[in-house]
């Protein structure tokens, strides 16, 4: 062989065995799911590679490639994880925020009838629209021309069988009424003539009583501006629940209310219901079928949706002016429930007083009424700044 076509043949055997040597491996995507694990619901798919990320790994890594630059752009970082999905979205409304994002008040007041005419006022059968139900209550209206400062009253728990118009909320109602205040107390649904309805976590009944301020402003015979508010035991965590969502009480006498914490609240509930079990059959299905309804799921499957659902979590949305008045001999409501909510209020920093009423029960006597009447008026008369009459 020629000395050339020697060279020839030689470069050619090299470059043969230079191709058939060992190439670098070039990563492919990182895939979006681990086989095995699943992506859990409403969770958003990781992103794509950025090109930029990409063209880094598809990249050929260099023999003489200088070391990454401090400055170099990060590699791509995994997603925030997305916000926890609510879990009970259809409960979410009954809570103090979901009440807070609603609105209140469409339709008008309408007087049925007059049921009693007395000498300082005239008391009235009215009924009003609550989202879509006809809520029946009493209407006290002071005689004269007005205008009036207006109280809505919300009375406590009555078995349903039981209630009638007024009942619970008549004696301070007339009180008031005597003295130059325009009065409304609200059945709540499903009481008296009120069209009956689901109170899911005791909700309705606060509800009926917020679509209710806007249509007592409307009266023409009340005073302009804010309303005041008193609430007895059930109606005293009514009231508690109210002044967190609507700004538009000005003061409100809270008599030993319920408890405001609605775990505690359900406990109450679920307890009073085993009393019971020795009522007759239809009564006590009936109690049970209440208590499922108004509480769909219990605080140990939903423990932050009862949170959200107390108002002693949402101290801060208060601008109501509140007195908090308690008998130290009360059969139903420990004095922990009214002071639980009055430091609530008071860490809050609102404007907040607690009376405590010695020898007292739940419902007051003829002489705690006689401290508390006057006490409640001229709470309500240094709110509105002066007196009505």
């Amino acid at each position: 062989m020629q000395p050339l076509t020697r060279l020839a043949s030689a470069l050619l055997i090299l470059g043969l065995a230079a191709c058939s040597g060992p190439t670098a491996e070039v990563p492919g995507p990182t895939p979006i799911m681990t086989p095995g694990v699943a992506l859990q619901r409403d969770s958003p798919m990781p992103p794509a590679p950025s090109p930029l990320a990409t063209a880094t790994v598809e990249a050929a890594p260099s023999a003489t490639a200088a070391p990454p630059s401090p400055t170099a752009a990060p590699s791509a970082t995994a997603a925030p994880p997305s916000p926890t999905a609510e879990p009970y979205p259809d409960l979410a409304q009954y809570t103090i925020e979901g009440l807070r994002a609603r609105s209140y008040g469409e339709g008008t007041i309408e007087i049925v009838r007059v049921l009693e005419e007395r000498a300082e006022f005239t008391r009235y059968l009215i009924a009003y629209p609550s989202d879509g139900l006809r809520i029946t209550g009493m209407l006290n209206r002071p005689r004269g021309d007005g205008p009036f400062p207006v109280v809505i009253l919300n009375h406590g728990y009555y078995p349903l069988d039981a209630y009638v118009t007024g009942n619970g909320t008549q004696r301070a109602a007339d009180y008031l009424a005597a003295r130059g205040f325009l009065t409304l107390s609200p059945d709540f649904r499903s009481h008296a003539g009120s069209d009956d309805a689901p109170n899911v976590f005791r909700a309705g009944h606060v509800i009926d009583t917020l679509n209710l301020i806007p249509l007592a402003q409307a009266l023409p015979e009340a005073l302009p501006g804010k309303v005041l508010m008193w609430g007895h035991s059930n109606g005293g965590a009514i009231t508690a629940k109210a002044i967190a969502v609507s700004d538009e009480i000005a003061a409100a006498l809270i008599y030993a209310p319920a408890s405001s914490n609605i775990v505690e609240d359900y406990q109450f509930r679920v307890e009073r219901w085993a009393r019971r079990a020795g009522q007759p059959p239809g009564r006590r299905q009936g109690v049970i079928d209440r208590l499922e309804i108004e509480f769909p799921v219990t605080p140990d499957q939903a423990p932050d949706l009862y949170a959200r659902l107390s108002p002693l979590g949402a101290a801060q949305y208060v601008s109501a002016r509140v007195l908090i008045i308690w008998g130290d001999q009360d059969e139903t409501v420990p004095r922990k429930w009214p002071e639980d909510l009055y430091r609530a209020l008071r860490d809050a920093g609102k404007d907040v007083a607690f009376e405590v009423f010695p020898g007292q029960p739940h419902s007051f006597d003829a002489e705690g009424n006689a401290r508390y009447l006057p006490m409640m008026e001229a709470f309500f008369r240094e709110t509105l700044g002066g007196t009505s009459r």
